[in-house]
């Protein structure tokens, strides 16, 4: 019955992007023929070490084409999606999982702890550590 209620939810907010101009960008995106199969492919595997040509490739685009159309769909260029879908990935780790951050570092994309550190720090202002300290701690609470 879970499973039934989790879908009737997904299918109602599908429908409701499909007819609304507000819908997310990325959601406009993914239905994008330019775009589509490249996002898509973002999505399954983050940690992979994406580059714009390859992704171009994916698109059946020219990378210039490509980078362009990304932008103009999704108002950002490709790698800032990325590092922002891949923050987005870590923030789901932390806050679940007891995942060491060498194995979050791993599992979104990043070659080291440290880079992942830098990185997180740089988007969220604090290290991952004590991101995830405050938000379990607001969770409890």
């Amino acid at each position: 019955m879970d499973r039934l209620l989790d879908l009737l939810l997904v299918l109602t907010i599908r429908s409701d992007f499909r007819h609304s101009t507000r819908a997310p960008r990325w959601y406009r995106a993914s239905s994008d023929p330019r775009l589509g199969a490249a996002l898509q492919s973002l999505h399954d595997n983050a940690a992979h070490p994406w580059t714009v040509p390859e992704l171009a490739a994916i698109s059946g685009l020219s990378r210039a084409a490509f980078a362009r159309a990304f932008r103009e769909v999704l108002g950002q260029a490709p790698m800032q999606y990325l590092t922002e879908w891949r923050m987005t990935l870590a923030r789901d780790h932390l806050r679940a999982d007891d995942l060491s951050l060498a194995q979050i570092a791993d599992a979104v994309g990043y070659g080291s702890p440290f880079a992942f550190a830098a990185t997180f720090r740089r988007h969220h202002g604090e290290p991952p550590g004590s991101w995830r300290h405050r938000e379990r701690k607001a969770a409890k609470a």
